[in-house]
């Protein structure tokens, strides 16, 4: 049988199709529900993002691997997949319910440790049997592994719309995985005599899923009492009321507590009372907990409120006593977008911006806090408007990891403001501004005499003993002491990176000394030597007499780790100058997996008689694609993204199915192909979020990538000449 199979062939039946199909709708299905569990019950970070990411694609590729070893011919693709679903439901309990394992109490930060082993054992146990399951389907078609490429590609763009598009804005993760579960059950059913049993079981299972998902959450949330919780697109929301107080969580971790008059407080008088007469104020964030009524004691002052997630909105309202929030003010306006989003869109200026979208945990949050935000708030800040916002502290001492994360804020912030002063406090409250900033007590305790402000923390008395000389001296030469601390910018987010050192000191172990000593090395360990070793692996390659056909599978591998690479650059970007649109975000990754198969179909229809013509034209075209960012640093438009991930996707399904067709003319060996991709995506997700983009910038990133595949294609071609 011929490898590839002709375009017209159409005598097969439908459901020998229907297994690979099911196998990329069900892999990119449970991954991002897992994903999206995970996050709830460890936390979110890009260090979290890029391990259990980097360990499902190793997972996938050491089951593709032992596939083809270890290929059990008596399985049957519904039992297999019925396993997958089962492994799945296990691998959620789990998750719910990883507290009881690890002795910890709900919304307590977890260790490195435990993220580990969480994250190996959803590798080992379903995105391992995933990986062999591709493997599995190219035994069941005959040897067509271009086929099964083909189709488990278009399985997973469908399962990629399917989940980010109905199923997560409209459905817990719970309810989603009972609606994966039916409909995947309600397919397999088709080819078993037994239907009504099978159809059953899956029923059952699903209905545990569906309707259990609430006893599960206040399970978890015991010894507290978890009065609601909502899934929106953006994260879980869960409400604890404990006497009189309630907290709202996202994720497991706190937003906000109600009431809380000492944070709302300071989150909005330092900076209206250096402009008390304001009549225009936008709050980016964090207003929830009474800073908007606090802001509304200020009479003349009309606020824009903004806040991204609207489930949020529609929590608060329900469950806080309106009059104390101040939201329904008719001076308060209330937008649902993405904070930055709407700075662009504004067509008017306000005299005080005040941000507190929380610390710069994740990628997403420290793009507020980055030199290009700045410049973008001062534009729309009136002339001698004040700019505020605060991050965590502490009055008396600040770690070497504290001063990395703040100094580096602080200088972002310096380089767009002629004037920064900086509250100390248990949260240090920035204030920015081209005009005059007085935080001194005798100025504040003035303007609160003046204007009669009835507060019950902010008071001189306690002011006195904040702005203490020798605190502010001690936190001023905190901040200045680092003189080589990089600008936090969009294309350099170097102030997470430094957020993830801080949270991994609260833990014993290794884990916090090896992130520690990544901030001391030079840029040169991380671009220089990764090519210095890939040149060198090339030249011994080079060197060996006898070309082996796993020279083809080369380009397979780097080609696994330029694509996950690029992608999460390419998002990370997106995310920075366009705004985070959840439906929008879907479709970038749903338009990576259409350009697979898109790729994957148009290879295949390429004349046979010149695939290494080929191979060499689709290296070149990553060399060509990649220099595109170099080129468009800020693209006009949204497009460029979705244009750029099709054919970067078109270009990786192309690559798979010419560099797979070379190898497996020498060798059957079905399962090495994708096992080598997978290796390759592995190692790209580990290192991407977590070091290359906080620490090379975009820029030197895609000149990284752009490099190592240019030394790829100078070595094939080099290569295969010699050979003829």
């Amino acid at each position: 049988m011929s490898i590839l199979r002709s375009g017209n062939c159409r005598g097969l039946e439908l459901r020998i199709y229907f297994w690979p199909f099911l196998l990329g709708f069900l892999a990119t299905a449970f991954q991002i529900v897992i994903l999206r569990e995970f996050e709830v019950r460890f936390h979110s970070n890009e260090l979290v993002y890029g391990l259990v990411l980097s360990f499902w694609l190793l997972g996938g590729g050491l089951g593709s691997w032992l596939g083809e070893k270890k290929h059990i011919k008596n399985l049957t693709p519904a039992a297999c997949y019925t396993m997958v679903i089962l492994i799945a439901a296990v691998v959620l309990l789990y998750l719910r319910f990883s507290k009881f394992f690890q002795a910890t109490i709900p919304a307590e930060t977890t260790g490195p440790g435990p993220l580990l082993l969480a994250a190996v054992l959803i590798a080992l146990l379903l995105s391992l049997p995933l990986g062999s399951l591709f493997v599995f389907n190219v035994f069941w078609k005959e040897g067509d592994l271009l086929t099964v490429y083909q189709l488990e590609s278009l399985g997973s763009a469908v399962g990629c719309l399917s989940v980010y598009l109905i199923l997560s804005p409209n459905f817990s993760s719970w309810q989603a995985v009972a609606l994966i579960t039916l409909l995947a059950g309600a397919g397999i059913s088709l080819s078993l005599k037994k239907k009504m049993i099978y159809l059953g079981l899956i029923l059952a299972l699903s209905a545990v899923f569906w309707f259990g998902d609430e006893p599960a959450e206040k399970i978890y949330w015991k010894p507290y009492s978890l009065a609601e919780f909502r899934d929106s697109p953006y994260t879980r929301i869960q409400i604890i009321r404990q006497q009189e107080q309630t907290s709202f969580y996202a994720n497991s971790s706190i937003l906000f507590n109600f009431p809380d008059p000492a944070a709302a407080e300071e989150a909005v008088h330092f900076a209206l009372l250096q402009r008390p007469e304001a009549r225009e104020a936008l709050i980016i964030g964090g207003g929830l907990n009474g800073s908007i009524a606090q802001a509304l004691k200020y009479a003349n002052l009309r606020v824009d409120y903004v806040e991204l997630d609207p489930v949020l909105v529609r929590l608060a309202r329900s469950t806080l006593p309106l009059e104390l929030i101040g939201i329904n003010d008719p001076r308060v306006t209330v937008h649902l977008t993405d904070g930055r989003r709407l700075l662009k869109q504004v067509g008017k200026t306000y005299e005080v911006i005040i941000c507190n979208p929380g610390e710069p945990a994740t990628a997403r949050a420290n793009r507020f806090y980055t030199f290009e935000f700045f410049e973008l708030v001062r534009k729309k800040l009136s002339p001698g408007g004040v700019f505020s916002f605060l991050l965590p502290s502490s009055e008396n001492y600040l770690s070497p990891q504290r001063s990395l994360l703040l100094a580096s804020i602080y200088s972002s912030l310096k380089s767009v403001f002629p004037l920064v002063e900086v509250v100390p406090g248990e949260n240090n409250v920035f204030l920015a501004s081209d005009g005059p900033v007085d935080i001194s007590v005798e100025s504040l305790t003035e303007m609160i005499n003046r204007y009669r402000l009835e507060t019950i923390f902010f008071r001189p008395e306690l002011l006195r003993s904040r702005l203490h000389p020798l605190k502010r001296e001690y936190l001023k030469s905190s901040l200045e002491i680092p003189a080589a601390t990089p600008v936090n910018s969009d294309r350099h987010p170097i102030s997470y990176y430094y957020q993830i050192l801080l949270w991994s000191q609260q833990f014993q172990g290794n884990s916090a000394r090896w992130l520690a000593s990544f901030t001391r090395l030079d840029r040169r360990w991380l671009f220089d030597l990764p090519l210095i070793i890939f040149l060198a692996v090339l030249a011994i390659m080079f060197l060996h007499r006898k070309m082996s056909p796993g020279v083809f599978l080369l380009p397979v591998m780097l080609m696994g780790f330029t694509t996950i690479v690029a992608e999460i650059a390419l998002i990370l970007d997106f995310q920075s100058q366009q705004g985070l649109i959840y439906s929008q975000l879907s479709l970038l990754f749903a338009m990576f997996m259409a350009g697979l198969f898109l790729g994957s179909t148009l290879a295949r229809r390429l004349p046979s008689f010149s695939r290494l013509k080929q191979l060499l034209a689709i290296q070149a075209g990553f060399i060509v694609l990649l220099a595109a960012p170099l080129l468009f640093r800020t693209p006009a438009s949204s497009l460029f993204y979705f244009v750029f991930l099709l054919v970067l996707g078109c270009l990786g399904g192309m690559l798979f199915v010419i560099g797979n067709y070379l190898y497996l003319l020498h060798k059957k060996r079905y399962g090495l192909g994708y096992a080598l991709d997978l290796f390759g995506s592995f190692f790209g997700a580990l290192l991407a979020a977590t070091l290359f983009i906080p620490h090379l910038g975009l820029n030197m990133l895609y000149t990284f990538l752009l490099l190592l595949n240019s030394m790829c294609l100078i070595f094939i071609f080099m290569r295969v000449s010699c050979t003829k």
